[in-house]
């Protein structure tokens, strides 16, 4: 098994990452009312969650954690993450998440601490 981000022509993994605090900043700065940027996020958001697109976690089904790679404490994670995937005999997948790891936390170019 591969990482999805390795499987696609476009580089594009499984998940996409929707930024609510932006969100929050766009309907704060031009309003909420039809017409305006807030509005048009809002629909946009429904129009993706009446496809099934979207998954906030809420529930203990669905709930997840997300990790980016500039993240401070993200090389330990995802280099756990890959030692327990190559116990289980995903070797291939392991080692695409081990180059993940060698390039995350204090590695990265960004590092900084999460917000």
């Amino acid at each position: 098994m591969k990482l999805d981000r390795n499987l696609n022509a476009d580089g594009r993994g499984k998940y996409g990452l929707v930024l609510n605090r932006k969100i929050k900043e766009i309907e704060e700065k031009y309003g909420t009312a039809a017409g305006t940027a807030g509005f048009a996020v809002r629909e946009a958001l429904k129009t993706l969650a009446s496809f099934g697109v979207t998954d906030w976690g809420d529930t203990t089904e669905t709930e997840f954690f997300l990790i980016r790679l500039k993240d401070t404490y993200a090389g330990g994670a995802l280099h756990t993450y890959a030692s327990y995937a190559v116990r289980d005999g995903q070797v291939e997948y392991g080692r695409e998440a081990m180059e993940m790891a060698k390039r995350s936390g204090e590695f990265h170019p960004n590092c900084k601490k999460p917000d």
